[in-house]
C-alpha cells in the first residue's frame, strides 16, 4: 500500500508523494515545486531506482472551527472538488485542461487559483485540510517589529497626529516603567505605570510634540504581549500574601493526616459580638476571646475556650484543658445536657499545630515532656497552614450573626445608623458561651463538610459529619486517644516560674503563700533548716488566691499553696492587678524613702547643733560640787527635776472659781497623824536604775 506514501531520490534529494496506485502503475508529484503535476512510474522502477520512504514533510494542520483559516479551506475545497469526482481524468494534461476550462465557466474563481489548490491538495496530503493556508508563518510570531520607521497597527481617526512607532528605545521606556514601577507593589494601577513610562519619554526626547506621544493602546499592547499575568501577579505581591492566597494548591489537609487525633488545631480570634456585664446589663465589657480546637481528620471542634482573657498561654490551656477532657461536665456547667457519645472527643492527640503565639514559649514544653505530644508552629504570616481552624471561625459566627445584636460592623456604626453598634450588646458572656456550645453541638453532629477529601478506603455511605468521621476512624485508624487525668492535665498545663523559700513563707512575684506540705517539712522554721532556696510554681494568673509548687519533676507531683496572712491585701485578685499593686507600694515607699533621705540631714544638723551647744554650755559652767557628791546626787535630782517637769506639763484651767471664804476642810481621819505616804504612781526608775547611794 503505497498511497499518499512520501519518497525520497537519494541521488537528488527531491520528494515525491503518491497520489494514485491502480495495481503496479503509480503517479508522483514533487511536493516541494511550485509548477509540478502528476507524473507516471511503476512500482518496480520506484523500487529499482532506490527511493527511500520518508516520514510526511507536511502533517495534517488541524484548523479551529469559524476561523479565517477554516473558511479559507472550505473555500478552497467547494472550488476543487467538482474536479475531484473526475480523479483519474484529473492526472492526464489534456483532459485537466478540459475539466478546469468547464470548472472556469461556473466559478469566478481564475485559473490560477484553481491549479494552486488542486496542486497544493495533491502535494499535502490529498485531505481537505491540506487546503489550509499557513497562517501560522505569518506574523514573525515571537519576534517583535521594531525596526520600523512608522506606527503599526490601526491609524488614528479621533486623536491629531500619526503617532509613534514603538522602537526598541521606547520599547526600553515600557520596560523600565514596568519592571521599576508597576511590579513593586499591586497598588499601582497600569494606567500610573503608562504615565511613567510617558514622563521617560519626554526626559529622553525634550523635541516630542503632544502627537508624537506613545499612548495607552500601545503601552497596554505592550504590557499584554511581553507579561505573562501569572508572572506579574507573583512578582508584585509580597510572597507571603502569595503563597498563602494565590499559590497553586495540590493537595489536601486531610492526606497527611490518617485518623482522629493524629493531628489537633488550636487558634484565637477576638469575637465579632460585644457583651454586657452580668450583674449590671448596662454596662458594655468588650468583645470575648474564642479558642478553638480543631482535629484535621474529622473537622470535629474537639476543645473550646470563651472568655475574656485576651489570646495567651493562659486561655490556649484552657481551651486545650477542655479538648483532653470529657465535655458533659463542661456543657452541665451551662444546663446543657449532652452524652458522650454527642461529644466523644477526649483524650490526647499525637501532635498538636499552632501559629508562632502562645505554644513557641517555654510553657508549651510540658506538653512535650509531660503529654508526649508533638508540637509544631505555622510559618510567619501562614494561617493557611492551619486552614481548618482558621476558616471556622467565619463559620461558626455567621451563624449567630443574623439573631444577635452588638455585632461588629464592617463599617462604623455610627455614620450607617446614627448609633453605635456597641450599643445593641445584649448577651453575657454565659448566654454567649452556651449559644456556642450548641452552635458546636450541631456543628459536630449535623453539619457536612463540604469538599472533603475521602480515602479510598472509606466506605461511599459514610456522611462528611465530623462525628461520623470521627467514630469510623477511631474503629478503622487510630482505635483511641491517649487517656489522662482532667485535674493533672489542668495543672500540669499552667505556666510556671520560680518562687523562692524563707522563714515566712514561699514567695512568689511579691506575694507570700503558705503550704502544710512545706510546714510539715520545716521550711518555715526560724532555726535555718535544710530548706531549698528556690523552688517551681505553677499559677493561673487569673487568680492569686492559689498556686502550685512542684516539688519534684514528677507529673503526679504538686503541692496546693495557699495565700498568707502576709498578703492577704490581693485576695481575689489576678496576677495583673496584684503586680499593680506591688508597683504602687513600692512607688509609695521609694517615695517616702526619697522625702526621708532628703530631710534626714536637717534632722540630723539640728542634733548636732543641741549637742554643741550643750557642751559648750558644759564648759562654760564650773561645777561647785565634786565628782562624788555629783555621783551621790543623782536620785534627789532626779526627784527635783520630776516635778519640775510636772509643774511644766501639767494641765492647767484657764477657768477660777471666785469664793467669797475658802471651804470647809473635814479630815477623815483626825484622831490619826496623817501618813506621808505618796499616792502618786510607783517611780519605775527605781526599779530599773543602778542604786547609787
Amino acid at each position: 500500500m503505497l498511497l499518499n506514501q512520501v519518497f525520497q531520490d537519494p541521488s537528488t534529494g527531491k520528494r515525491y508523494r503518491v497520489v494514485l496506485e491502480h495495481l503496479s502503475d503509480l503517479m508522483l508529484i514533487d511536493v516541494d515545486s511550485d509548477k509540478a503535476w502528476p507524473f507516471p512510474m511503476s512500482e518496480d522502477e520506484l523500487r529499482s531506482v532506490g527511493y527511500d520512504s520518508i516520514s510526511d514533510p507536511y502533517p495534517m494542520p488541524s484548523v479551529e472551527d469559524g476561523s479565517i483559516g477554516a473558511q479559507r479551506r472550505d473555500e478552497a475545497w467547494a472550488t476543487i472538488s467538482p474536479l475531484l469526482e473526475h480523479y483519474q481524468s484529473l492526472l492526464v494534461k489534456n483532459e485537466r485542461n478540459r475539466l478546469i476550462k468547464e470548472l472556469l465557466k461556473s466559478t469566478d474563481k481564475p485559473r490560477l487559483y484553481i491549479t494552486r489548490q488542486l496542486r497544493r491538495y495533491w502535494q499535502r496530503g490529498m485531505a481537505p485540510n491540506a487546503l489550509v493556508p499557513d497562517y501560522h508563518k505569518c506574523g514573525a510570531k515571537g519576534r517583535p517589529r521594531r525596526e520600523v520607521e512608522q506606527k503599526v497597527g490601526p491609524k488614528r481617526s479621533v486623536t491629531p497626529g500619526v503617532g509613534v512607532p514603538v522602537t526598541e528605545e521606547i520599547a526600553e521606556l515600557f520596560r523600565m516603567a514596568l519592571d521599576g514601577f508597576y511590579l513593586t507593589s499591586e497598588k499601582v494601577p497600569l494606567t500610573a505605570a503608562k504615565d511613567k513610562a510617558v514622563g521617560l519619554f519626554k526626559a529622553r526626547y525634550p523635541s516630542a510634540t503632544q502627537k508624537s506621544m506613545p499612548t495607552m493602546r500601545q503601552f497596554r499592547y505592550f504590557y499584554e504581549t511581553n507579561y505573562r499575568k501569572s508572572d506579574v501577579v507573583r512578582t508584585r505581591t509580597p510572597s507571603r500574601i502569595y503563597q498563602k492566597d494565590k499559590r497553586a494548591l495540590t493537595s489536601t489537609s486531610g492526606n497527611l493526616n490518617f485518623g482522629p487525633g493524629a493531628r489537633y488545631e488550636i487558634d484565637a480570634t477576638i469575637a465579632d459580638l460585644y457583651l454586657v456585664a452580668e450583674d449590671d446589663p448596662a454596662l458594655i465589657i468588650g468583645r470575648p476571646v474564642l479558642y478553638f480546637v480543631k482535629d484535621v481528620f474529622s473537622r470535629m471542634v474537639v476543645g473550646m475556650y470563651v472568655g475574656l482573657e485576651n489570646p495567651s498561654w493562659v486561655a490556649a490551656m484552657l481551651a486545650l484543658s477542655n479538648a483532653f477532657s470529657d465535655k458533659t461536665t463542661y456543657c452541665r456547667g451551662y444546663g446543657i445536657a449532652i452524652g458522650k457519645e454527642d461529644w466523644p472527643s477526649f483524650g490526647l492527640p499525637a501532635s498538636i499545630m499552632a501559629d508562632r503565639g502562645e505554644l513557641l514559649y517555654k510553657q508549651a514544653d510540658v506538653l512535650v515532656n509531660r503529654f508526649n505530644i508533638q508540637l509544631s508552629n505555622s510559618r510567619a504570616y501562614r494561617g493557611d497552614d492551619k486552614a481548618i481552624c482558621e476558616r471556622f471561625f467565619n463559620t461558626i459566627q455567621s451563624k449567630f450573626r443574623p439573631y444577635v445584636g452588638g455585632v461588629v460592623e464592617p463599617v462604623n456604626g455610627k455614620k450607617r445608623t446614627g448609633k453605635r453598634f456597641e450599643l445593641d450588646a445584649v448577651l453575657n458572656l454565659s448566654e454567649f458561651t452556651k449559644m456556642l456550645i450548641n452552635l458546636v453541638i450541631i456543628y459536630n453532629t449535623q453539619h457536612v463538610v463540604e469538599g472533603y477529601d475521602f480515602a479510598p478506603d472509606m466506605p461511599t455511605d459514610l456522611p462528611a459529619v465530623p462525628r461520623e468521621l470521627w467514630n469510623w476512624g477511631i474503629q478503622n485508624r487510630t482505635g483511641q486517644l491517649r487517656s489522662c487525668d482532667e485535674d493533672l492535665a489542668r495543672i500540669n498545663l499552667l505556666p510556671y516560674e520560680s518562687g523562692t523559700v524563707s522563714q515566712v513563707g514561699i514567695t512568689f512575684k511579691g506575694i507570700v503563700y503558705t503550704c502544710q506540705e512545706a510546714l510539715a517539712q520545716g521550711w518555715f522554721d526560724r532555726i535555718r533548716p535544710n530548706r531549698p532556696s528556690r523552688v517551681e510554681i505553677a499559677f493561673d494568673p487569673r487568680r492569686t488566691d492559689t498556686v502550685y509548687l512542684r516539688p519534684d519533676s514528677k507529673f503526679e507531683s504538686y503541692w496546693v499553696c495557699e495565700l498568707s496572712d502576709r498578703s492577704r491585701r490581693y485576695k481575689g485578685m489576678s496576677f495583673v492587678e496584684a503586680a499593680g499593686i506591688l508597683k504602687e507600694m513600692n512607688r509609695t515607699k521609694a517615695t517616702a524613702k526619697q522625702e526621708e533621705d532628703y530631710q534626714k540631714p536637717d534632722a540630723l544638723s539640728a542634733v548636732e547643733a543641741i549637742v554643741s551647744n550643750a557642751k559648750k554650755r558644759q564648759k562654760t559652767s564650773e561645777p561647785s560640787l565634786t565628782d562624788s557628791e555629783r555621783l551621790r546626787g543623782i536620785r534627789q535630782n532626779r526627784a527635783t527635776e520630776k516635778e519640775v517637769e510636772r509643774n511644766r506639763s501639767g494641765i492647767k484651767s484657764k477657768k477660777r472659781s471666785k469664793r467669797d471664804r475658802p471651804a470647809d476642810v473635814v479630815p477623815f481621819r483626825s484622831n490619826k497623824i496623817q501618813s506621808n505616804d505618796s499616792l502618786d504612781y510607783p517611780d519605775m526608775d527605781a526599779f530599773l536604775e543602778d542604786d547609787d547611794d
